[in-house]
């Protein structure tokens, strides 16, 4: 019985030192990024929409959309989940290039940022961390904003290494085996709200996660003690191959990617095309 506890004991202690660098690899502090911006050095991107990025936004910083990485209607005609081109267009647009280090931040809930760094790691960009708390937390510590607009000269951005292993096309999610996640709220997934869907409900099999229930404060997530709870409930265990979606595929669903990540989660993958690309076609099975 001792042997069974030392061993429990240190798989726990793993588990927990990963989290912590994860947690250091992925996110950085508001103190931290307040320093580095004196120094430069980096490309800082607001992932909000244009106009909320027009009306303050932090000093230096450059604005993607998070939604502007996705192209729906070449998605419906081509079957491909994600557009390696597209997304290497919008970055060398921002004078980021392979080796430029980037964070990405948004209004503090971590789901435009998550998308950002989502398609950043997709396409094989590694200097890539999420401002913990956004710019919530940066304007509730009194930090410096700004309505100025400054740019970086445009740059070639060449994708080298993109990972096919994170995405599902939805030819291959109709024979997945794994753990379907949906993210989006209890309505849609109970089929109350379509949230623009041409059906409402949800993929047949999945289990609900709400993203916002992962979601901090001041903090992009609540403590690592709650997301292990959730993540419990919800039937995950770090063994099992896990697939997130919710509407647009990128959201709310590389926000569980993110969280799971965090915790050392390693066989993850996105649904891209996610419910709306699911339900627009009538043939396929709908749950409510």
């Amino acid at each position: 019985m001792a042997i069974v506890r030392m061993v429990v004991t240190a798989l726990v202690l793993f588990s927990a030192a990963g989290s912590v660098a994860a947690r250091e690899t992925v996110l950085i502090d508001t103190a931290v990024l307040a320093e580095r911006l004196a120094k430069g050095g980096f490309a800082l991107i607001d992932a909000e929409n244009a106009t909320d990025f027009i009306r303050a936004h932090i000093p230096g910083a450059v604005n993607l959309y998070y939604m502007d990485l996705e192209d729906a209607d070449e998605n419906a005609k081509t079957g491909r989940p994600i557009f390696p081109q597209l997304a290497a267009t919008r970055f060398g647009d921002l004078g980021i290039s392979n080796d430029t280090e980037v964070v990405v931040y948004d209004s503090g809930n971590g789901r435009a940022a998550s998308a950002v760094w989502y398609i950043l790691t997709f396409i094989g960009h590694d200097k890539v961390r999420i401002l913990d708390g956004g710019f919530r937390k940066w304007v509730k510590e009194a930090r410096p904003v700004t309505q100025e607009t400054s740019g970086r000269a445009k740059v070639r951005y060449v994708v080298k290494r993109p990972r096919p292993d994170w995405v599902l096309t939805t030819a291959q999610m109709q024979v997945a085996e794994a753990v379907l996640v949906d993210a989006r709220s209890l309505a849609e997934y109970a089929g109350k709200e379509a949230g623009g869907a041409r059906q409402a409900g949800h993929i047949p099999g999945a289990v609900s996660l709400p993203w916002d229930r992962l979601a901090g404060t001041l903090a992009t997530f609540k403590d690592e003690a709650t997301l292990r709870r959730e993540f419990a409930r919800a039937g995950f265990t770090p063994d099992k191959e896990i697939i997130t979606y919710c509407n647009p595929g990128l959201g709310r669903s590389t926000f569980l990617l993110l969280a799971l990540t965090l915790l050392g989660y390693d066989k993850v993958k996105v649904y891209p095309g996610s419910y709306l690309e699911w339900a627009a076609d009538p043939a396929r099975p709908i749950a409510r």
